[in-house]
């Protein structure tokens, strides 16, 4: 039975409904237009040459399948990634400001997050599919007293606790602790590949099971470009197959709470230059700003931290 889930909608009122609802939303006009078209511009250039001077980290095939970032064998994939864009444009620190879409982030994740990752993903002709995942694959599961969970630090994307004979309580559910903004730089279709989702499985309770969940339904997120995909962290997705000859281009925007772990490590990985013209927001996304003691590097009185300044070491008075 054909369900009215979530569609393309400029209110932020009816996404954030959409996303309590079925743990997604489509957003229109995330971004202005005239920035959507300039990040497209120079996420085409870059990719390009990253191509070009054989850089390109590409990924979607049988030998090199979705998301397999352990995988070093030589043999090239289908899609394209463009990592770390905070490094490769000013267009692309100009989408973290206070957009449309922040809004959306806000109702998942609260006050105060961090960017966990920012990069794209050119989804090419031949792709493959990608298989059923959550975002927050790491986040530990409600379990009965006196189970022995699986220890969070063996946690691996394809080793993950999942106590399914308590799982479904509807009293005991992890709460959200990301969020994912995809950015459709052209038009997803149900063809072209656009990311598949199980409406509502945020409040499932656990992660899909690959052989248990293999035969349930999805559905494909389309929109025009300009449109942001927003999930909760919590609900089942996996990118669809691109059966058109056209390439499907997408910016992938995730954030965090302050007190998890961000994929990227941008005060190490971001450009010293980027990071001493950054604004106070820019810092706090980017986890220079200390979160409730968490991210100190010594002194306790400071709101953020500098990466290049010095700590306080050893000390002898004779």
């Amino acid at each position: 039975m054909k369900l009215n889930y979530p569609k393309p909608t400029e209110s932020i009122e009816v996404a954030k409904t959409d996303l309590k609802k079925w743990g997604y939303c489509l957003l229109k006009n995330a971004i202005p237009p005239d920035l959507n078209s300039r990040a497209m511009e120079r996420l085409i250039e870059q990719a390009n040459a990253e191509k070009e001077l054989n850089l390109a980290y590409e990924d979607g095939s049988e030998k090199k399948k979705w998301g397999d970032f352990n995988n070093n064998t030589d043999a090239p994939g289908v899609n394209q990634r463009v990592w770390m864009l905070p490094n490769k444009g000013k267009v692309f620190l100009d989408i973290l400001a206070k957009h449309n879409y922040v809004d959306c982030v806000k109702e998942i994740v609260g006050d105060e997050f961090l960017v966990s990752s920012f990069g794209a993903n050119i989804a090419k002709p031949g792709g493959l599919k990608m298989d059923l995942h959550t975002d927050q694959w790491w986040a530990p599961e409600p379990t009965k007293p006196g189970r022995r969970n699986l220890p969070v630090g063996s946690m691996t994307r394809k080793k993950f606790d999942c106590d399914l004979g308590f799982s479904g309580v509807k009293s005991a559910i992890a709460p959200a602790a990301c969020s994912n903004v995809i950015f459709m730089m052209n038009d997803f279709t149900d063809e072209n590949g656009g990311t598949r989702l199980v409406p509502g499985s945020h409040m499932f309770g656990r992660h899909p099971d690959l052989i248990k969940d293999k035969d349930i339904e999805t559905v494909a997120a389309e929109g025009n470009s300009g449109t942001a995909l927003i999930t909760d962290g919590r609900v089942w997705h996996g990118t669809g197959a691109n059966a058109t000859k056209e390439n499907r281009i997408a910016m992938l925007l995730t954030f965090c709470g302050p007190q998890y772990r961000p994929q990227v490590n941008y005060p190490v990985a971001l450009d010293s230059a980027i990071l001493k013209s950054a604004s106070d927001r820019q810092k706090a996304l980017f986890g220079l700003k200390i979160w409730w003691g968490y991210g100190r590097t010594g002194d306790p009185n400071l709101d953020f931290i500098d990466p290049d300044g010095q700590t306080l070491g050893k000390l002898t008075l004779s």
